[in-house]
């Protein structure tokens, strides 16, 4: 397992960096459609949303298996931190498909808000 560590590093790596661009990209679609056209969820944001989802999962699963094999992060806490990216997007998500009020878009400019102030937070937390 020691001899893929580097590549699980990178791949952990980009995709913390591609999960970021990501939701800030989604976070200004979400503004662009709840707030400048006062527009609701689509069918399409919501699978584009759950997309990101995968993409976090698949971001902390490669950095429990780096820390499986024995890495660990500059700081503890970026493993709080990648959960908390990890997590965001599903309560809003659950909040969003819950809402009796509708457009529930005000939950996605939270949650996208949200995960990428954590993944900046567990970027920071998490280099040597």
């Amino acid at each position: 397992m020691q001899a893929f560590y580097p590549l699980m590093q990178e791949l952990h790596n980009v995709l913390s960096r591609v999960g970021l661009l990501i939701g800030v990209v989604m976070f200004a679609a979400a503004f662009y459609i709840g707030i400048i056209r006062h527009g609701d969820v689509t069918r399409w944001f919501r699978a584009a949303t759950y997309l990101v989802v995968a993409l976090m999962g698949v971001s902390a699963l490669t950095g429990l298996v780096m820390y499986a094999s024995g890495g660990r992060p500059y700081d503890e806490v970026h493993i709080i931190y990648g959960a908390g990216a990890v997590l965001a997007l599903p309560f809003f998500i659950f909040v969003e498909v819950t809402a009796k009020k509708r457009p529930a878009m005000g939950s996605y400019l939270w949650g996208f808000a949200l995960m990428a102030a954590i993944i900046v937070r567990a970027i920071v937390t998490g280099g040597a």
